[in-house]
């Protein structure tokens, strides 16, 4: 196949965007269970001193990225989850704002169900509590037997219509690649799919300018 040009078209920037958003959001979720691998592998994942005191010394330099709570969820991360291609996996689909939520299921299984569900049904972080709260209430047996969640036309989040040149012209077929959709006033503005730019802890820390800091 011939190399493309990109078209500055809306929908080309688009999904420019979004692949970019995507590329953050994995970074930061590694580095998440990174961090969490960190105190695991120095077993201090249960030392509530060691892990203030760390939080205050990281906090000073690379700011709220490094809060006492991020660094616990990151513990729980990389405990539930001590394979990195398992972790990957959500990295590429879950933000870390998502994932804080899903981990409090404490259960591997139902959090890599719960990721696709976000997906799947573009689910904002309110819903998302919602459901969690519901688990944690009625139990993961009781909640998997009611069945419930919603009903969506889920495939449309991952159809895109591409275009290649080919030899005996353009072939036109469906990418699963990336989980965005054609006409995405139709999603939900505070679902997953248009909520993927970075929190304010991450936003915070990307900003941040490191040549002012000192021993760097």
């Amino acid at each position: 196949m011939q190399n493309k040009t990109i078209e500055l078209t809306e929908r080309a920037i688009g999904l420019k965007r979004y692949s970019t958003l995507q590329l953050i959001n994995n970074s930061h979720v590694n580095f998440q269970w990174e961090i969490g691998k960190y105190f695991i592998g120095m077993n201090k994942q249960d030392d509530e001193q060691f892990i203030a005191s760390e939080s205050l010394n990281l906090q000073e330099k690379w700011g709220c990225i490094f809060s006492v709570e991020n660094i616990k969820k990151s513990i729980v991360f990389a405990t539930l989850f001590t394979d990195s291609i398992r972790a990957g996996v959500l990295a590429a689909t879950m933000t870390w704002k998502y994932l804080k939520v899903l981990l409090l299921l404490n259960d591997a299984e139902l959090i890599m169900n719960f990721s696709k569900k976000c997906t799947d049904e573009n689910l904002s972080i309110a819903e998302l509590s919602k459901l969690v709260e519901e688990v944690l209430l009625e139990g993961h047996d009781s909640y998997a037997a009611k069945g419930k969640g919603r009903k969506g036309s889920s495939e449309k989040l991952y159809q895109i219509q591409t275009h290649e040149h080919g030899r005996n012209g353009d072939l036109s077929f469906l990418s699963t690649d990336i989980l965005i959709m054609d006409g995405q006033s139709a999603l939900a503005s505070d679902g997953i799919i248009n909520n993927l730019f970075p929190d304010r802890d991450l936003e915070a820390f990307l900003k941040m300018d490191i040549l002012q800091n000192p021993g760097t």
